[in-house]
């Protein structure tokens, strides 16, 4: 039986100004003194807003008080004797630089701010100074103007984003100055309590368990048709939109299999990524949010973890069966969920990189749209966006579900996949979303076939589009006569 673990309660404040990092927090520091020049965990929050103009001046001060309100977005980070620690900086002021983009054009426009997106990303932060956050407004025309948020995910993760918006419209609004409660819980004080709860006794009952649950699984899972080349990732992104009566299909076939729709998505995704590698024994990777105590649920900070799936597909396995093996994976998997990723990463002792993810290399992720607020001062949120890097996966899908839809991110690797790859992959995940429950039955060696005929129905379709495309351009040219 564990032991009881002690109570987390607020720190006095001249202790909450120096910690140790959290476990997933020293991840990340790990990560960025290799390669302190790449910026592979920056995150960006892209709201495009329609109605009156930001006022700079305003938003300067909002960001400002957010990051009194939460101190972990003034946290510095250090490697010392004792450890890696963070540290609070007195004040720290957020850079918000703006853009007048009214005399583009549109397609320029467009094109200025998928480069600005692209930088943004790639821009790294001074961890060990900070700010680990900056904004960039951007006015597009007359009511039309887009915010980027730029943010690192080591004080940074989903529900943080929801609290982010949701005080920024505060701040914004009534032009408060940040207050900081001293006996409100923080990230310092979860930071201070973590080693008590994931204390020795636990971090070796888990690590009997993981190194047995996975003991004689491949720890990779290789996609490469082609060399991989040294230098971490270079990251693609395709979008592609579930329809709402695609959506209602899936909860209807949910239901009538008992499964959460997460268990059912993820036990598909195990059998596109069979049919895209060929392998049939790999691991995949999903987020677990980290906020098992309810005292944590309203605090800002990075507290995902990452679990590890065990995925094992045999050629007489029906689908149907396969789901409800995804089910008890899934839950055994949560079962053990409180050892942090990096320590199990340290205790089985895989080859680390900095540029590709231990253990697994591809990942899934499926959550419901928690972004609650609908305006910033008078203009209207349209669309928010949250966009982040591979992190040295080689796949990652990401689905977000938005009312009625589900929105579709395949991240990838451009250095293993064209993105006509791509487009081809999320087509067939597209048609077997949309065949699956009919096909239930089936073993796994006949929907390798089926998803085979799928895929090379599609590339022909491409090529005769493409095949029509060249005909039409040649028969729209000019001839020039020729004088002799």
């Amino acid at each position: 039986m564990d032991k009881p673990f002690p109570p987390l309660l607020p720190l006095s404040e001249a202790a909450a100004q120096c910690v140790r990092q959290s476990f997933a927090q020293s991840r990340l520091w790990f990560l960025h003194q290799l390669e302190p020049a790449r910026a592979q965990h920056n995150i960006l929050i892209r709201m495009v807003l329609n109605g009156p103009k930001l006022d700079v001046h305003r938003l300067k001060h909002a960001l400002d008080a957010l990051c009194v309100r939460h101190p972990v977005l003034r946290a510095c980070y250090r490697t010392t004797q004792a450890g890696p620690e963070q540290w609070l900086a007195a004040r720290q002021s957020i850079e918000v630089n703006t853009r007048d983009l009214r005399h583009l054009q549109t397609d320029q426009q467009l094109h200025v701010i998928d480069q600005l997106l692209h930088d943004e990303q790639n821009r790294p932060f001074d961890l060990a100074s900070g700010p680990v956050m900056r904004a960039c407004l951007l006015t597009l025309g007359e009511g039309a103007q887009e915010l980027i948020i730029v943010i690192h995910h080591i004080a940074f993760d989903g529900r943080s984003g929801e609290i982010l918006l949701q005080d920024l419209a505060h701040y914004y609004a009534t032009q408060e100055p940040g207050a900081a409660l001293p006996r409100r819980l923080q990230y310092a004080d979860f930071a201070a309590w973590e080693p008590g709860y994931v204390n020795a006794e636990r971090v070796n009952t888990e690590t009997a368990f993981w190194r047995d649950h996975l003991a004689g699984m491949p720890l990779q899972l290789d996609f490469a048709k082609r060399p991989r080349p040294d230098g971490g990732t270079q990251a693609g992104r395709h979008q592609f939109m579930i329809p709402p009566q695609q959506v209602e299909h899936l909860k209807q076939a949910s239901r009538a299999q008992r499964l959460p729709l997460f268990v059912m998505l993820t036990g598909l995704f195990q059998l596109w990524l069979h049919y895209l590698s060929g392998q049939r024994r790999f691991l995949i990777g999903t987020d677990v949010h980290g906020r098992d105590l309810p005292e944590l649920q309203d605090i800002f900070g990075f507290f995902v973890n990452q679990l590890t799936l065990k995925c094992e597909l045999e050629d007489d396995l029906p689908l149907g069966e396969l789901l409800m093996r995804t089910r008890q994976t899934i839950r055994l998997a949560h079962a053990h969920r409180q050892l942090p990723f990096d320590l199990l990463v340290s205790q089985l002792a895989p080859q680390r990189k900095a540029d590709r993810s231990p253990l697994f290399q591809a990942k899934f992720n499926y959550q419901r749209d928690r972004f609650s607020i609908k305006a910033l001062g008078n203009a209207r949120i349209v669309h928010t966006q949250v966009i982040q890097n591979l992190a040295g996966f080689d796949l990652v899908l990401d689905l977000m579900h938005r009312h009625d839809s589900i929105e579709a991110t395949l991240e990838y690797d451009r250095h293993l996949f064209s993105p006509d790859e791509i487009e081809r992959f999320a087509h067939l995940w597209q048609r077997l979303l949309g065949q699956f429950d009919t096909q239930l039955e089936l073993p796994i060696s006949m929907l390798r076939d089926r998803l085979q005929s799928w895929d090379d129905t599609h590339l022909q379709q491409q090529q005769h589009t493409l095949n029509n495309q060249g005909r039409a351009r040649l028969g729209n040219t000019r001839r020039r006569a020729v004088s002799l």
